[in-house]
């Protein structure tokens, strides 16, 4: 391997972070009618999406196509964690609070900058749109977030190399955004993300279920 190259064959570093996903509905619909242009209506929703989460100390990790993977680093000095059972103690309390009411935030203002930007706006009227999904189209998304621990490192190989997190915590955080359509809601945030935000956020949420996801044994 010459010198400056990356190697993927090493292990990744277990973390706690809070976990991001959100989803363009009816994406499938967008791309048949705008083809090219669709490009340019995934990154003016990107930057969004992008500019809210890094504006309240998240980041992006993954953009996956219509979907995007945003992450809340914790540092390692807020927590510790069990790395046989994955238990996780939490140290620093109120920066972790904090830190969860500002992934929530971020949404919260992306969920309201959809519904204002001009841009975004003129999908509405957009012929090809509405002649595709119908005359009450207009851009929507859903947004799932939850709190736990992740395997951090790079994943793929000489040819193309991406740095990613894995663990049923980030599956979690997608599995919620899809459950927005089932509960007819556009944010579901996780119990355990719930439990660290601070009381004057929790007052803006409520109860939607208690579940019980497949693979699982521990309802959520």
């Amino acid at each position: 391997m010459n010198e400056g190259d990356m190697n993927v064959m090493l292990d990744g570093k277990k973390k706690c972070a809070i976990f991001g996903f959100c989803d363009i509905w009816n994406f499938t619909d967008v791309t048949v009618a705008l083809e090219e242009d669709t490009m340019i209506f995934v990154n003016t929703i990107s930057e969004l999406v992008h500019s809210s989460v890094y504006r309240y100390g998240g980041s992006a990790n993954k953009n996956i196509g219509e979907a995007f993977l945003l992450v809340w680093n914790i540092p390692d000095d807020c927590y510790h964690l069990n790395q046989e059972t994955n238990q996780i103690t939490w140290k620093k309390e109120n920066y972790i609070s904090i830190l969860a009411d500002f992934a929530v935030l971020s949404f919260v203002k992306t969920i309201v900058k959809i519904n204002k930007d001009p841009k975004i706006l003129d999908y509405k009227n957009d012929s090809r749109l509405v002649e595709m999904i119908g005359p009450d189209y207009q851009v929507r998304m859903g947004f799932g977030l939850h709190i736990g621990w992740a395997i951090e490192g790079a994943i793929g190989s000489e040819y193309k190399i991406d740095a990613s997190y894995l663990s049923p915590n980030v599956n979690m955080a997608s599995r919620l955004e899809a459950a927005c359509k089932q509960f007819g809601v556009k944010m579901l945030l996780s119990d355990v993300l719930y439990e660290r935000l601070t009381p004057e956020m929790k007052k803006y949420c409520r109860n939607i279920d208690r579940v019980t996801v497949k693979g699982s044994n521990k309802p959520i």
